[in-house]
Formats: C-alpha cells, sequence, structure tokens
C-alpha cells in the first residue's frame, strides 16, 4: 500500500491569504459603512414625510393653523393639555402633535402634568417618545421629547412663548397660518437638528435628561434659522445669549429636511444658510434665511 502525502498550506500561504483577506475588508468596510449610513438616511427621509401626512392633516382641521414648537406655557401654573394619540398630554411637541394626527401614539403613558412620574420614571414634560417614527434612525437614542433629534422652524412657524408674562395670550409668533406662507416648497418645516451644542467648539455627547447647553440634542426641539438676532431676536436656548441650535449634517455631512410642501430631502447645512465660524468651529449668528422665513425673505426673526 503506498503512503498517502498529506498536503498543507504553508506560512508564507497563510499569511498570503490573510493578508488578501484584511485587503479586502479594508475596501469594504467604508463601502459597507457607507451603505448603512444611506440606509439611515431613507428611513429618517420617510419617518419625515409620514410626519408631513400628520402636518397637513392638523391644519385642515384648525383652519390652516400650523402647529407651535410646543403647546404654550402660559405661566403661574397653568400650562395647555390636549388630547393626543394615547391620552391627554402636557404640553406636547409639534411631533407629537403631528404624529397623533395620523394615528402613531407618541408615549406609552401620556402624562397630563409636568408632575407627574409616567413608568419609565420620566416627568411628564421629559417623556421618552416610545414609537421609532419621532426618532431619526442615526441617533436612536434621542429620545427626549425635549432633547429630540428632529427640531421645528419654530421662530417663523410657531413661537408660543410669552411676550408679557402678565398676558397669557401674548404669543410670539402664533398662529401662523399656512396663507401667510409666499413659497410653501421652499420653506422649512422641520430638519436634524443638533441641538444648542451648535454653539459651542467643544461639544458634549447627548444625555437624555441634560439641560446642559454644549450637550448634542439639548432643546433640540427647537430649530434656529441661519441667521439670529442675538440682540432682538432669540434662540432655543433663551437663558443663555451664546446658546443656538442649528441642523445636523448626520447623514454623510447632510441634514434631513422636511419642507412645507411635503417634500423630504439631505441638504448640506451650507445650502440651508447656515455658516460656520471657522476660527472656532461653531455655527455663528449670520446666514441666509430666506429657506426658514415664510416671507421668503433673509432676514432675523425679531420680536
Amino acid at each position: 500500500m503506498k503512503n498517502r502525502k498529506t498536503y498543507a498550506f504553508t506560512l508564507v500561504e497563510l499569511l498570503v491569504v490573510i493578508a488578501i483577506i484584511a485587503l479586502l475588508l479594508t475596501i469594504l468596510l467604508p463601502t459597507l459603512s457607507r451603505a448603512r449610513a444611506q440606509a439611515k438616511g431613507a428611513v429618517c427621509l420617510t419617518r419625515l414625510r409620514t410626519l408631513s401626512q400628520g402636518l397637513s392633516i392638523y391644519t385642515n382641521q384648525h383652519r390652516e393653523v400650523l402647529p407651535p414648537s410646543r403647546m404654550p406655557d402660559m405661566g403661574d401654573g397653568v400650562n395647555w393639555q390636549i388630547d393626543i394619540e394615547g391620552g391627554l398630554k402636557y404640553r406636547p411637541t409639534f411631533l407629537a402633535i403631528m404624529g397623533s394626527a395620523i394615528g402613531v401614539q407618541p408615549f406609552r403613558n401620556p402624562m397630563a402634568t409636568a408632575a407627574e412620574i409616567d413608568q419609565d420614571g420620566e416627568a411628564g414634560d421629559r417623556q421618552n417618545y416610545a414609537s421609532d417614527a419621532y426618532v431619526c434612525p442615526a441617533v436612536p437614542d434621542w429620545t427626549d421629547e425635549r432633547n429630540g433629534g428632529y427640531g421645528y422652524n419654530y421662530q417663523f412657524l410657531g413661537n408660543s412663548r410669552l411676550r408679557d408674562p402678565s398676558n397669557a395670550f401674548s404669543f410670539k409668533n402664533w398662529p401662523v397660518r399656512l396663507s401667510q406662507v409666499k413659497k410653501p416648497g421652499s420653506l422649512v418645516v422641520i430638519a436634524d437638528c443638533m441641538g444648542t451644542a451648535a454653539s459651542y467648539e467643544a461639544r458634549i455627547d447627548y444625555g437624555n435628561n441634560s439641560r446642559d447647553a454644549a450637550r448634542f440634542g439639548n432643546e433640540g426641539f427647537n430649530l434656529d434659522p441661519p441667521r439670529v438676532d442675538p440682540t432682538n431676536g432669540e434662540m432655543a436656548n433663551f437663558d443663555s445669549p451664546q446658546a443656538r441650535t442649528a441642523a445636523h449634517d448626520r447623514h454623510l455631512g447632510k441634514a434631513a429636511v422636511l419642507w412645507l410642501g411635503g417634500r423630504a430631502e439631505t441638504r448640506s447645512l451650507e445650502s440651508l444658510g447656515y455658516m460656520y465660524e471657522e476660527e472656532a468651529d461653531i455655527i455663528g449668528f449670520e446666514g441666509d434665511n430666506t429657506l426658514f422665513n415664510i416671507d421668503a425673505h433673509d432676514k432675523a426673526w425679531t420680536r
């Protein structure tokens, strides 16, 4: 009986195979990563289009009045409570209002007052969204209704803050009606928002219940336009003159945007009108508000 020869890879051959595999991974991983990012961007745009349907239903039911960024705080402990999908809710944001219009429940158990605590241990004014419909897939942990990933063009479309604390109905810029908008197809309604971290060079990771102005997502439901008047206007975090929000280019260098006409797409911050202060690498106060102003003019909102 003849001896059978046993064949095996040599060390050199194994090293060559390993090197080829490593090279292929080096080539393929960026492609796969980009494909995943593109998929998240596509899902984000789908969610914005769905919310747009809710916006249309809401405005039709309310004589063309657009929702505010959040239902008003009228002072002296008196605050708006309205019925949303799931029950009575304390000062819901535009997201909860729009999503409820199409039957997507925002919270597992909406709280009617700020003092109430829900089953997740969250206060009634800081509940977490329970549906993915309200969350950008690129930042899936940004679920706080205040520190969310989607911001509303509140300065021009629905600033329900009070001009006069003694007058419970002295809203700064609300109600706003569709008929006031000159170019609905070219007006930003919602966009990915980075929160007040836009004003800081040393930005901090997201915090669900944080009020730290340097953190990503802080006051994220309010989207400030590119040009802000720091003296006669205001910013999302009006307690700090430097804490403005801005769109967030988290989808391969672009931000997801919903236009009032219902179109959703990704756009660069520069094309939306935002300008960086190069030395500090922050979003400054100067920019072009044409795509945010209901008059389609480049001017800052002022009180």
